[in-house]
C-alpha cells in the first residue's frame, strides 16, 4: 500500500498571509487532531527536502475558532522560501504505509499566459497555466491549446 496524500488545504496567499499569518479554513480543524483541547500546536512539516516546525493556534474564545498559521516559525518559512502575494500555498496530510502521519507543504508560483485569469482557464474554458515551484525542483507545465478564433 502507498502513502496516501490528504489535501488539508489550499489557497493562493494574500497580503496578510505572507507578512502576518496565514488563514486556515476552519473546515480543515479536523486534520489537526493534535490540538487536544488547546488554541495551539506545533508539528513538523515537509517542504521540498527541509523540515520546518510551522505553529498553528486558534482563539481561545468564541464559537468561530480562526485557525492561523503564524509566529516567528510561520514568518521564518515565509522569508526562507521567498513566498510572495499570489503563490498557491497547499498543505497535505500524509499517512504512510505505517500508519503514521505528517504533513507536506507545496508552494508554487502561478505564471499566466495571454492574460488568461487565475485558476488557468479563460472564458472559453480553454487551460494554460505553468505552475512554478518557489523550490528549484522543476516546473509544471498544463497547456491546452483551443483551435485559433477566426471569424
Amino acid at each position: 500500500m502507498e502513502a496516501q496524500f490528504i489535501i488539508v488545504f489550499s489557497k493562493i496567499l494574500t497580503v496578510t498571509d505572507v507578512k502576518k499569518s496565514l488563514a486556515v479554513p476552519s473546515r480543515s480543524l479536523p486534520h489537526f487532531s493534535l490540538f487536544n483541547g488547546g488554541h495551539k500546536v506545533t508539528f513538523p512539516v515537509l517542504s521540498g527536502t527541509s523540515r520546518w516546525t510551522i505553529d498553528c493556534t486558534t482563539r481561545k474564545m468564541g464559537y468561530y475558532k480562526k485557525p492561523v498559521l503564524s509566529g516567528k516559525p510561520w514568518l521564518r518559512f515565509v522569508t526562507a522560501n521567498k513566498l510572495q502575494v499570489g503563490d498557491r500555498f497547499t498543505l497535505y496530510k500524509v499517512q504512510d504505509q505505517g500508519g503514521s502521519s505528517y504533513y507536506r507543504v507545496e508552494v508554487g508560483r502561478e505564471i499566466h499566459f495571454f492574460g488568461i485569469p487565475d485558476g488557468g482557464a479563460n472564458a472559453m474554458g480553454h487551460q494554460g497555466l505553468l505552475r512554478q515551484p518557489t523550490t528549484p525542483y522543476g516546473a509544471e507545465l498544463a497547456l491546452a491549446l483551443a483551435p485559433p478564433n477566426v471569424e
